[in-house]
């Protein structure tokens, strides 16, 4: 049977809509109660799982960047780095106004099907994680590891790996919702002693009923001081991520 021009562009259309990405609902939705470690595929012992939750609960809480390790028995066919970005994008990992979140994505060898991993980035990250240093990151410090089955540790090597990089490059939000920031505290005390020094020592003067010159000056007044808490994130009501985006940095390799 013959198409039409129309039927033969409908067809191709239907082909490049399912075959273009991985659509939204194939992304596995974070585990409850959140974390940071998600290990889906059951690759970690419990003692591993905690001490990496640990690790990564330190970093978000003193710099605000989020560092997942996502683990998952099937990829469903797609390639992993279609898989991690857009678990990126639906969990939104890192902060908003940052965009400092990074997923790590273990796929184990399981039976035929060899293993993969791959780093994806967010757009904050991209410049000191770029692609050809997560490939290194997989190469050298996940997949010796993960040919010899032990998952844990290659996640805490990349983990480690990562961190080091990422060293100084953001810090945590000092702020929080309700609360004012000590540097701002003290900038804002700092303004306010000036200004009184300021308008104390140039005050309208007059002569009062009993001859003394007399100085109008209002009662000393000096504002509450309230400190912020930092907000650590996980632990301290987050709900998993910030609203970070995920470009197309990053890179992976398989065994």
């Amino acid at each position: 049977m013959k198409l039409s021009w129309t039927s033969k562009y409908f067809l191709l259309l239907i082909f490049f809509s399912y075959f273009s990405g991985l659509p939204a609902q194939d992304v596995p939705e974070p585990m409850v109660p959140y974390r940071l470690v998600n290990d889906f595929a059951d690759i970690f012992s419990p003692t591993e799982e905690q001490v990496l939750e640990q690790k990564l609960l330190a970093y978000n809480d003193s710099t605000s960047t989020q560092i997942y390790v996502v683990s998952v028995a099937d990829l469903g066919g797609y390639p992993a780095s279609d898989y991690a970005f857009r678990l990126g994008e639906k969990w939104k990992i890192g902060q908003k106004s940052k965009d400092n979140g990074a997923v790590i994505l273990i796929k184990p060898k399981i039976g035929n099907s060899r293993g993969q991993a791959f780093i994806a980035t967010g757009y904050g990250l991209e410049a000191r994680i770029n692609d050809a240093y997560a490939g290194r990151i997989v190469r050298n410090e996940m997949i010796p590891y993960f040919m010899e089955d032990d998952y844990f540790g290659g996640a805490n090597a990349a983990v480690d790996a990562m961190i080091a990089r990422l060293s100084g490059e953001f810090t945590a939000d000092a702020e929080e919702e309700g609360g004012i920031s000590l540097f701002v505290i003290i900038i804002i005390l700092a303004g306010v002693i000036l200004l009184l020094f300021f308008f104390f020592g140039n005050g309208d003067q007059h002569i009062g009923g009993d001859g003394h010159h007399r100085t109008n000056r209002p009662p000393l007044f000096f504002p509450p001081m309230t400190g912020g808490n930092r907000n650590g994130g996980f632990g301290s009501g987050s709900f998993g991520g910030g609203g970070g985006r995920f470009g197309g940095g990053g890179a992976g390799g398989s065994w």
